[in-house]
Order: structure tokens, then C-alpha cells, then sequence
């Protein structure tokens, strides 16, 4: 038995992923360092681990300022691409589920490929970056295929009854 929530979670939660994705890309690209947004989304946040670029560690429970649109929206990128992909379609069956066996397994193949190529690729400072866009890439290209998978599915008719 598969463990998979409830399809009605399934387009909101798409819809979210993908959005979320866009906004951060464009983020990334043209709004990180802009004074205003940072000036809004400043906060105190608790920490158990931090590290400015010239302070010592710091462990343990202490509050920290810290810019919290990346950490939101990493989190409603991890939780709203894993109920895009894991939510039921609404007749799930053994070919839905191959389907997304399938797509999980072609997006870790891909990522690692990508991954292999950024360790022999990519140097400096932006290295960092590429490494962060790798924690979100694994989930985009699973949804991505899945529902490419899906669509062609869904269009071919097969799954009439």
C-alpha cells in the first residue's frame, strides 16, 4: 500500500509549487539585496545554530535578525512540492503509481547528473548558489515529469474505462 495524501490537495498544492518556484526564481535573479524588501521581512527568529560571516558559531537556542522570505518560502517549496507530488490522483492506480516511480527515479538520475557536473564545473562563491538551487531541483524536476507523465496519460485516453 502507497502512502499518498488525499487528491484534493493535489492542484492547490501544484499551483503553489509552481508559483513558489517562479517567485524565487525571480527572486534569486532581480529582488535579492533590495533594501525595501529587506526592511519588511527582517525578523527575530529563534536559532540553534548560526554564523555571520565574521562572528564565532553560536550554538544552542538564541534569536537571530534574519531575512525570512528565503526560509518561508523554502518551506512552502519543500511542503507544497512534495503534496503536488505525492497527493492521490483521483483513480490512482498500479500505472499512476509506475508513472510516479518512474518520474522520481529520472529526477534523482538528473539532479545527481547535474550535481556531478556542478562539483567539476562550477567554482567560487557561486558554487554556494548552485547548491541551494540542488535542494529545490529534485522536487521541481519530479513534478515536472510526473505531470508531463500525467498529461500525456490523460490525453492519450487510455484512462477511460
Amino acid at each position: 500500500m502507497t502512502l499518498l495524501f488525499h487528491h484534493r490537495y493535489k492542484k492547490v498544492s501544484r499551483i503553489l509549487f509552481y508559483f513558489c518556484f517562479l517567485y524565487g526564481f525571480v527572486y534569486l535573479i532581480f529582488l535579492e539585496g533590495n533594501e525595501t524588501l529587506e526592511e519588511w521581512f527582517t525578523f527575530k527568529v529563534p536559532a540553534f545554530i548560526s554564523k555571520d560571516f565574521f562572528s564565532k558559531l553560536e550554538l544552542g537556542w538564541h534569536w537571530v535578525d534574519t531575512m525570512f522570505i528565503d526560509e518561508a518560502l523554502s518551506v512552502f517549496l519543500v511542503l507544497s512540492g512534495i503534496f503536488a507530488g505525492f497527493s492521490k490522483e483521483k483513480h490512482e492506480d498500479e500505472l499512476i503509481d509506475k508513472m510516479r516511480n518512474d518520474s522520481l527515479r529520472w529526477s534523482l538520475f538528473i539532479n545527481y547528473g547535474i550535481l556531478l557536473l556542478t562539483l567539476l564545473g562550477v567554482y567560487g562563491a557561486i558554487y554556494l548558489s548552485f547548491m541551494f538551487a540542488q535542494l529545490f531541483l529534485i522536487l521541481l524536476l519530479f513534478n515536472l515529469i510526473f505531470d508531463i507523465k500525467l498529461y500525456r496519460h490523460y490525453k492519450s485516453g487510455r484512462n477511460e474505462e
